[in-house]
């Protein structure tokens, strides 16, 4: 279990997610579960703010135009500070076909 507070501060979260809708509404969940949440609209802006908001938990978009949730990943394990930062995928896409491309 993510506990969702460390030493009495609110961990912080940072969602990267380019659908306008699915960002807000994952943060406000988020929120209301008493986390605190920082939100990128793509890949590149994530890093920027992966870098100098150091989040406590990585959730991010698998397919986004630009930098996508794979290359997020391949900078951010590239930088040593990141070292034991989690890192989850969020996709929309679940049907077999999608699953095989």
């Amino acid at each position: 279990m993510f506990p969702m507070k460390f030493n009495d501060r609110p961990k912080h979260l940072l969602v990267i997610e380019d659908q306008d809708s699915l960002r807000a509404n994952l943060s406000l969940l988020l929120e209301l579960e008493g986390f605190r949440v920082t939100t990128a609209p793509d890949g590149i802006r994530g890093l920027e703010l992966a870098r100098s908001e150091r989040p406590d938990l990585v959730l991010c978009d698998l397919m986004m135009p630009g930098l996508d949730g794979l290359g997020v990943l391949r900078e951010l394990r590239a930088d040593p500070t990141f070292d034991g930062t989690p890192f989850l995928f969020l996709t929309a896409r679940g049907e077999q076909s999608d699953r095989e491309s």
